[in-house]
C-alpha cells in the first residue's frame, strides 16, 4: 500500500513532465524569434504582388518597346518620338497627331490596340518594310510636319502637313518602326523616332495550290485493215506524249514576332525593404512605450 509521501512523489513527477506543444505554439515561437523587419518584408512583399496584379488587370501593360534614336525637330509628327507603345499611346493626343493620322486609316482605337497589335520591324529608305528580316510592304509613303523637297502638301482637320516617299526624308538606310500585321498582312507603321506614320503596299500571304494531276495516257487505237489483198504502209503518226506537271515554289508567309513585356519584381522588392524598415521601427516604438509605462 503506498504511504502518503509515495503518492505525493508520485504527483511531483507527474508535474514535472512537459506538456504537449502544438503547431500553433511552434509557430509562435518561430514568429518571436524571427526579427520584425522580416515580418514587414514578407507583408510588403505580399502587398506588392496583390498591387501589381490589380494593376495589370486593369492597366493595360506595354507589350513592346523598341531601339531608336530620338528626332526631337520640328519635322516629328510627336515630338522625339515614341520608343515603346505606352508612350506612344500617351503622346496621341499631343496637338495634330489625331488628324495626320487619320489620313493614313489610323484610329485612337487602333493606337490603344498596340500593346498587343505592334510588332518591331524596320522602314528602309527604299520603301521596303521589314519584320524578322522578311519583307512585308513595299512602296512605304510617310509623313512630316515640315515641307521637305519632293513632298506633297496635305490639309485635314485643320492641320497641314507633307507626305513623301521615305527617300525623301530619311537620312539613315533605315529607321525602327512599330509595324502593326493583322493575320500576317501588314497593316501600316509608326516610326518610333519621331512618331511619323507609314502607309505600304502589303506584301500578300501566298496560298499553296495543288498539285496538278498527271493526266492518264489514252493508248491509241487500232484499226483493222481494210480488207484488201494490198499490204498496208506502216503508219506515220505517233502517239501522244505525256504531259509534264509544272511544279511551283510557293514562298511561306513572315511570321509574327512575338510580344513581350517589362516585369514587376523591382516593385516587389521595394515594397518588400520598405515595408520591412517601416514594421521594425514601429515595432520598436511600441516596446519603448511599453517599458515607459512600466516604470512608471
Amino acid at each position: 500500500m503506498a504511504t502518503p509521501k509515495t503518492k505525493a512523489k508520485v504527483k511531483s513527477t507527474k508535474a514535472k513532465q512537459p506538456a504537449k506543444r502544438g503547431l500553433l505554439h511552434h509557430a509562435g515561437r518561430l514568429s518571436r524569434l524571427t526579427p520584425k523587419f522580416v515580418h514587414g518584408m514578407a507583408v510588403g512583399g505580399l502587398i506588392g504582388l496583390v498591387t501589381i496584379l490589380t494593376l495589370r488587370a486593369v492597366v493595360p501593360v506595354s507589350a513592346l518597346n523598341i531601339s531608336s534614336p530620338r528626332d526631337c525637330d520640328s519635322n516629328a509628327v510627336m515630338n522625339c518620338g515614341a520608343l515603346s507603345t505606352t508612350e506612344l499611346q500617351q503622346k496621341y493626343s499631343n496637338k495634330g497627331v489625331a488628324q495626320i493620322y487619320a489620313h493614313f486609316g489610323i484610329t485612337a482605337a487602333d493606337v490603344k490596340a498596340t500593346g498587343s497589335t505592334a510588332v518591331s520591324g524596320l522602314v528602309y529608305k527604299d520603301g521596303t518594310v521589314r519584320v524578322n528580316n522578311t519583307i512585308v510592304a513595299t512602296g512605304a509613303v510617310t509623313a512630316g510636319r515640315e515641307n521637305i523637297s519632293g513632298s506633297t502638301k496635305v490639309t485635314t482637320g485643320g492641320v497641314t502637313f507633307y507626305k513623301r516617299e521615305p527617300k525623301v526624308s530619311f537620312n539613315p538606310n533605315y529607321l525602327a518602326a512599330f509595324v502593326i500585321m493583322k493575320d500576317g498582312v501588314f497593316q501600316y507603321a509608326i516610326l518610333g523616332a519621331c512618331g511619323n506614320p507609314v502607309k505600304a503596299t502589303p506584301v500578300k500571304k501566298n496560298t499553296p495550290k495543288p498539285p496538278t494531276p498527271t493526266p492518264t495516257p489514252t493508248p491509241p487505237v487500232e484499226t483493222p485493215p481494210p480488207p484488201t489483198p494490198t499490204p498496208t504502209p506502216p503508219s506515220t503518226q505517233t502517239p501522244p506524249s505525256t504531259p509534264t506537271p509544272v511544279v511551283t515554289t510557293v514562298a511561306t508567309a513572315p511570321a509574327e514576332l512575338p510580344h513581350t513585356g517589362p516585369g514587376a519584381v523591382g516593385v516587389v522588392a521595394v515594397l518588400s525593404v520598405l515595408s520591412g524598415y517601416l514594421f521594425h521601427i514601429s515595432h520598436r516604438h511600441v516596446q519603448r512605450k511599453r517599458k515607459t509605462r512600466a516604470a512608471h
